[in-house]
């Protein structure tokens, strides 16, 4: 099994760089919600909490305006990023586009190794998910699998846009209760998993296209009832 994605953010670390420090902590902070969405990110302030000169707290910033995580407000300066309804549907859209090209991929292509490792990796996400674990390790855990699939591609433009697409998951607590609110299909990424062990891009397909269509639908439905939204 692999290892837990909290663990790539480790600002422990003793042999990164100033920046990559900054970055880790204050990436960790959004993903675990202790910094909300809208929040002022003040360079200053950031500073002095991690320890460092504002040079690579900027480096940081700047990296995590890359990745969708803060954003730029004029007047009032970086903040935690919110999201609207338009927002939410264009990274789905994306994410859709690119999950459903990567079990394409798997169908026909992927080792039987590799499969049991997917296998695995359902197998223990549904166990979590009907037996209401859900929680930060939770959402992470279900981000490497989607990641590892596709990894497992060989295609390294599929893996960078479907990482920052999934890091949304994990800005707002609300998602939370949108987990919370979700009655789980049993066995759901099990059947994922068979879908791409058919050897038919089709099935695969369409079962993954199932798979982000319901997330999408459930979670605009909770972020709107709990007035995430802008």
């Amino acid at each position: 099994m692999r290892a837990n994605m909290l663990d790539s953010i480790n600002e422990n670390d003793q042999t990164i760089t100033a920046a990559e420090r900054v970055y880790r902590i204050l990436r960790k902070k959004i993903v675990l919600s202790e910094f909300v969405p809208g929040k002022r990110l003040a360079r200053r302030k950031l500073a002095e909490m991690t320890g460092v000169s504002q040079i690579p707290v900027l480096e940081a910033m700047k990296r995590l305006e890359q990745e969708g995580l803060i954003e730029y407000k004029p007047r009032w300066g970086c903040v935690v990023a919110t999201q609207t309804p338009d927002k939410v549907r264009d990274l789905y859209a994306l994410r859709e586009a690119i999950e459903c090209q990567v079990v394409r991929i798997l169908a026909v292509g992927i080792s039987a190794t590799r499969l049991k490792e997917l296998a695995d990796m359902a197998s223990e996400i549904d166990r979590i998910r009907e037996s209401g674990e859900a929680g930060d390790q939770a959402a992470e855990f279900h981000n490497l699998f989607h990641v590892t699939m596709a990894e497992y591609t060989g295609c390294p433009s599929l893996v960078e846009p479907l990482k920052r697409v999934n890091l949304f998951w994990l800005l707002y607590k609300s998602i939370g209760t949108a987990r919370r609110k979700v009655t789980y299909t049993p066995g759901w990424h099990t059947k994922l998993v068979n879908s791409i062990r058919t050897g038919n891009p089709e099935i695969a397909e369409q079962t993954m296209r199932e798979h982000v269509n319901g997330a999408y639908q459930t979670l605009m439905q909770a972020l709107v009832e709990d007035g995430t939204l802008d």
